[in-house]
């Protein structure tokens, strides 16, 4: 297989054990191509695979870290949250949130204060009011003579009053009576009423009554 396709030394990994009878060497994926770019990683790869009486390499991928388990040893996120530093942000984290709290009462107090007095004020400028209004009522010496109907016309009788307004009011009325009667014979003029085209005449009469004259007690 080498023979016919050419590859980097990188590209494939020394088999041991029993799958070294079968072949020598295996493909390497592209990850691990990639992976042994660098003279670094090459190296460190080299060191982990070779054998004999040296020393044997050791992938330690960081040398800081603490075994699970041991005192010394804190999880990611719980190292987020210890320390000094950490306690002083949160003592002050908790300081804004009652700060925070404490405003919100204070505005939701007096905005309740504000509009209780504002209810309160409103109900004694009613009552004010209702009272000067009873006052001003009874002070005016007119608002009795105010008791009257809202047309000079008796529902009960069905007479007009004998008053100036009476009077205008029954001449408005016959006035609308005969303009009604004028639209009538307008529109049987124009549509040709009461004329019999066969014998070429008219037989039928189109009168217009004689307009009404207000009477004398309406012009006083």
């Amino acid at each position: 297989w080498l023979k016919f396709h050419r590859c980097p030394p990188h590209w494939v990994v020394p088999v041991r054990g029993p799958r070294a009878r079968g072949s020598a060497m295996q493909p390497r994926s592209r990850s691990a191509r990639h992976g042994l770019k660098t003279k670094e990683a090459l190296e460190k790869e080299r060191l982990r695979n070779r054998s004999g009486g040296y020393f044997r390499y050791e992938d330690i991928r960081n040398p800081i870290d603490v075994v699970s388990g041991c005192p010394s040893h804190i999880g990611s996120k719980a190292r987020m949250n210890a320390g000094h530093f950490c306690e002083e942000v949160n003592y002050m984290e908790r300081e804004i949130k009652k700060t925070v709290r404490d405003e919100n009462t204070e505005v939701r107090r007096a905005r309740n204060l504000d509009r209780e007095e504002a209810r309160w004020r409103a109900i004694s400028n009613q009552e004010m009011a209702s009272h000067a209004r009873v006052e001003r009522m009874q002070a005016d010496p007119m608002m009795g003579r105010k008791n009257v109907s809202g047309q000079p016309y008796n529902i009960v009788s069905q007479e007009y009053n004998k008053t100036p307004a009476g009077a205008q009011l029954e001449h408005h009325d016959n006035m609308i009576r005969y303009r009604s009667k004028v639209r009538t014979a307008s529109l049987a003029m124009r549509n040709h009423l009461g004329f019999n085209p066969i014998i070429g005449e008219q037989t039928h009469a189109i009168s217009i009554p004689p307009p009404p004259r207000p009477p004398p007690l309406a012009l006083a």
